[in-house]
């Protein structure tokens, strides 16, 4: 017969025996220093060969507390394949470090590879089970994505980081531009389902060469920087047009990405009235009528005025007044969204998802239209457009009649 104290014993042992096998760690554990930390990737199109090249970072130029070095604070490995797998198996002959893809914040895709097709460098990526998918993704615009990582950038050291945070706020403050992570791309393109992909496209601006030296920081204005221009359609996984300021903004408008921007009004004198959007909602209805679809979008935008120029009959104190700007500003909205919708018509690319709005409304119309949508249908598309802008306010200062001299002998 078995004793309790036995049994109580033997129970214990296992028990120990068990935190002991929990403590041994993950068999697949691999330390910091093994990793080569990646943070951003350049993918180019080169002699029907992908050239890869890996931003790594250098943990101790990095370091808050280290002081500043000769060295860079990333370093840039290169390697070309067949394919992106074969490509990055090839840095292992230069990389000291197995490529760790954890901390990946940033894909660089070079316009020839983006015009050859993205889909390969997608699955890829998609398949890397170490790779989180809420990485930006950004198209260079006549450049190589190569050039791109190798920009020396003030404020922060890491150029993916500065990059990634200078996309996210230019969203929020600046309507010609959009973030997209690799989860959403991934989102668009698996699906097929009435909208087209759009990128942010970025370019370097001013001397491309000293862009990529270290004495690039050391100026109060850098000789070589980054700027978000314009945005990239992509149909089929390829890229086919870009659309310019005016038309970028109206794609904003139209798919309800707009958070804020700003917007010239002009006035009847040599002048003009700045105003700021601070929140815009734009619905998407799909109709059917006479057999064919239609769609209407509304938005509806309040902003204030935040600037007077030269306009110093234009009293902000009468509703009247206001009511005209909200008119001005609803016109420039319809010119901006009326280009834009231009502009994908000739590409033949629905990319305001009224394709999805559709087959929400009427699932077995689509079902009919789907495969003619882009190249048929949508070129062909009535839609209307109905825009309601509120001024809300117009300043703390309200109406001045101030001119320079008096405000000079004032200050």
């Amino acid at each position: 017969m078995v004793r309790m104290t036995d049994f109580r014993a033997g129970s214990k042992l296992l028990l120990i025996f068990a935190v002991l096998i929990l403590l041994t760690g993950c068999w697949s554990r691999r330390e910091l220093n093994e990793l080569s930390i990646i943070v951003g990737i350049g993918v180019d199109w080169e002699n029907g060969k992908y050239v890869v090249s890996y931003q790594v970072v250098n943990p101790g130029e990095v370091a808050s507390q280290k002081q500043a070095s000769e060295r860079a604070p990333v370093t840039l490995y290169q390697s070309k394949g067949d394919s992106m797998f074969e490509a990055a198996r090839r840095l292992t002959t230069e990389a000291p470090r197995k490529a760790y893809l954890g901390h990946l914040q940033l894909l660089v895709v070079g316009e020839k590879v983006a015009r050859h097709g993205i889909i390969d460098v997608m699955d890829n990526l998609l398949r890397d089970n170490e790779a989180r998918l809420d990485f930006n993704v950004i198209v260079a615009k006549g450049e190589k994505a190569e050039n791109i990582l190798e920009i020396y950038t003030p404020l922060e050291k890491l150029p993916t980081q500065n990059m990634r945070h200078s996309l996210e706020t230019s969203e929020r403050n600046w309507a010609p531009a959009i973030a997209m992570t690799m989860d959403e791309m991934a989102s668009i393109l698996s699906a097929n389902n009435g909208i087209r992909l759009v990128l942010p496209g970025i370019h370097i601006v001013g001397d491309e060469h000293l862009a990529t030296k270290k004495e690039n920081v050391f100026r109060y204005r850098p000789p070589g920087r980054f700027q978000f221009t314009e945005m990239a359609v992509f149909k089929e996984g390829k890229l086919i047009g870009w659309l310019n300021e005016k038309e970028s903004r109206g794609y904003t408008d139209l798919t309800d990405k707009l958070q804020s921007t700003s917007v010239k009004l002009p006035c009847s004198e040599p002048g003009l009235i700045g105003v700021e959007i601070a929140g815009s909602n734009a619905k998407t209805k799909a109709l059917v009528k006479n057999g064919k679809p239609t769609v209407e979008v509304t938005i509806r935008t309040k902003a204030n005025v935040v600037e007077k120029i030269g306009c110093g009959k234009v009293d902000l104190t009468d509703p009247d007044t206001i009511d005209r700007l909200g008119k001005q500003l609803e016109q420039e909205m319809r010119k901006n969204a009326e280009a834009s919708l231009k502009r994908a018509k000739a590409l033949k690319a629905d990319i305001f998802g009224f394709g999805q709005a559709l087959n929400r409304g009427n699932p077995q119309l689509w079902e009919k239209l789907k495969l003619r949508w882009d190249d048929e249908y949508f070129p062909q598309l009535p839609v209307t457009i109905h825009i309601k802008a509120d001024i809300l306010r117009t300043g703390t200062i309200g109406n001045t009649n101030l001119n320079k001299n008096e405000m000079r002998k004032e200050g």
